[in-house]
């Protein structure tokens, strides 16, 4: 009988409606659509119910997506190519990382629509437990930091949108993730606050540092601009003397130094701005360049041997976390040394608009919510002053 080929697909007794008889007898109802078969169900009712939904989507103006062959690898790829002239270097290479280390092996191989929900929560409750030991059973068993899966992530979500706007996919598995599944957020250890005599401390081990006879190089001036400034690192080592007006007194920043070794623009805006110094700053600035080997306009102002700018991973590990330990200060990070400088502006009683001006916030917003407890607190100290006092202000 012809109805035993398993490879045939038949005509039902309704336009668009297909079927194949399975080894066992029974069949398999498949609609033709925008020339394509979709599979609908075991029975006839089952395929004319979804031939109807299909028409009724058409006739609303609603977008009909399609099942799709396309791999996750082959998506992922497609994704990344579209993102090569719009990001930076080093924002493109924790995207390449994280496909190559993460989404490709778990999920290269995968139709992209087989990507749900599940499938993304347990890949976070893998990386919480195994890290990339999960992934590759040569590396240790590291967890990852919350921060890093939700980059990893961050990379996944952006490839499966990508398939969403290309009609590969009819919608985002992420917008059906429940709060358990997402990474187990870390309770946020407080944030170091420095005192003066602290910051001290730091630049005075910097310059004993850099007066040891197996000293390389004396950091102490680029931890104090960012001590006092608050300068990102990628800021400091981007610093030109150009950018240096001694008649003004001000500091302009204009670009940064990137960990790929290149300059870049600031991330936003906001960075790119003219900062005010104080005496003691401007008179830092003009002994470094009496004594400095590379001082013409275009020199970086923190220049290695050769000339070029510092790289990120002296200036932390040599300059910086140097210094802390010298200095006896722990579990303090580099980066954290620019709340010195918005601690040291808040308590001066500066507004959160000034104090996002200096520190290159896009806005007061940004500045507000990373130091509230320190506004809040300066506010309140005020308040406590003037009710002591007896409600005087003078």
């Amino acid at each position: 009988m012809p109805e035993q080929n398993l490879d045939k697909r038949w005509k039902s007794r309704y336009p668009g409606v297909t079927y194949r008889v399975k080894a066992d007898g029974s069949r398999s109802y498949s609609v033709y659509y925008k020339g394509r078969f979709l599979a609908a169900g075991n029975t006839e009712r089952e395929a004319l119910t979804k031939q109807a939904e299909l028409r009724g989507k058409q006739a609303r103006g609603e977008r009909v997506v399609l099942p799709s062959k396309k791999t996750f690898a082959e998506a992922a790829e497609e994704w990344f190519q579209t993102k090569q002239a719009r990001l930076r270097p080093w924002t493109l290479k924790g995207y390449r990382e994280s496909l190559d280390l993460v989404l490709l092996p778990r999920y290269g191989a995968w139709k992209l629509a087989a990507v749900d929900a599940d499938a993304i929560s347990t890949l976070t409750r893998d990386l919480e437990r195994e890290g990339l030991h999960a992934l590759d059973p040569k590396r240790p068993k590291r967890p990852l930091s919350p921060a890093t899966i939700a980059n990893h992530l961050g990379v996944l979500r952006g490839v499966l949108a990508f398939g969403v706007r290309r009609g590969w996919l009819a919608g985002n598995a992420f917008d059906h993730l429940t709060s358990d599944d997402r990474p187990r957020a870390r309770e946020k250890a407080p944030a170091f606050e420095w005192s003066d005599e602290q910051v001290e401390e730091l630049l005075a081990a910097s310059r004993q540092l850099a007066r040891e006879p197996e000293s390389r190089y004396d950091y102490s001036t680029l931890l104090s601009l960012v001590a006092r400034l608050g300068l990102r690192l990628g800021e400091v080592t981007g610093l030109r003397w150009s950018d240096f007006d001694k008649d003004e007194g001000t500091l302009r920043i204009e670009r940064q130094w990137t960990r790929l070794g290149e300059y870049a623009e600031p991330k936003t805006s906001a960075a790119k701005r003219r900062i005010p110094l104080s005496r003691e700053i401007k008179e830092e600035l003009l002994e470094l360049r009496l004594r400095s080997k590379h001082s013409q306009d275009s020199d970086p102002i923190f220049a290695s041997r050769t000339g070029t700018p510092l790289t990120h991973r002296n200036v932390t590990r040599r300059g910086f976390e140097a210094a802390a330990a010298k200095a006896g200060l722990e579990g303090v990070s580099f980066h954290q040394l620019r709340h010195a400088a918005a601690s040291r502006l808040i308590h001066a009683g500066l507004s959160p608009v000034t104090v996002a001006n200096v520190l290159g916030h896009e806005d007061a917003s940004v500045t507000l919510r990373v130091y509230a407890h320190l506004f809040d607190r300066q506010k309140t100290d005020d308040a406590v002053r003037l009710a002591l006092s007896g409600g005087s202000k003078s």
